[in-house]
């Protein structure tokens, strides 16, 4: 492609965003299942993961927020309650669905040497950004 080659190279700067972000993608994945959701699931884990101590809806319940129920919608997720997911938020299974889709989209920078693939890997990661919120903001609204 023409539009990558007027780009600088980033090959060398990119390996390490690449290897963060392949790490936050397995964290990510990973968390949970040590998460449990009092009286519906338990983690699968025998230990259970501290979840976020305070939530800024409780602060402010009049205002509309559209992440809510979304770390219960992935934990019934994952625990392949496809019902109880959708009720808690749909944008669960979207975020699940691009969370394994980055985690295997960083293994051809790990391999391929190309400042063309990296420009194209942050393009990417940006437009995805943008469909979570529009997704996130939609779902909210359609309700």
């Amino acid at each position: 492609m023409k539009f990558f080659k007027h780009l600088p190279d980033i090959y060398k700067e990119y390996r390490y965003v690449n290897y963060s972000l392949l790490v936050l993608a397995v964290i990510f994945l990973l968390y949970p299942l040590g998460v449990s959701i009092p009286g519906e699931v338990e983690a699968y884990l025998p230990f259970e993961l501290p979840t976020v101590p305070s939530y800024i809806a409780t602060n402010y319940p009049d205002l509309p927020c559209s992440s809510c129920g979304l770390t219960r919608s992935i934990v019934s997720l994952y625990h392949f309650d496809l019902p109880a997911a959708v009720a808690f938020n749909k944008a669960g299974i979207f975020i699940v669905a691009l969370a394994i889709a980055q985690f295997f989209l960083r293994f051809p920078l790990l391999f391929w040497k190309s400042s063309g693939l990296c420009w194209f890997d942050l393009i990417q990661l940006v437009a995805c950004g943008l469909f979570v919120r529009v997704f996130l903001d939609i779902s909210m609204i359609l309700g």
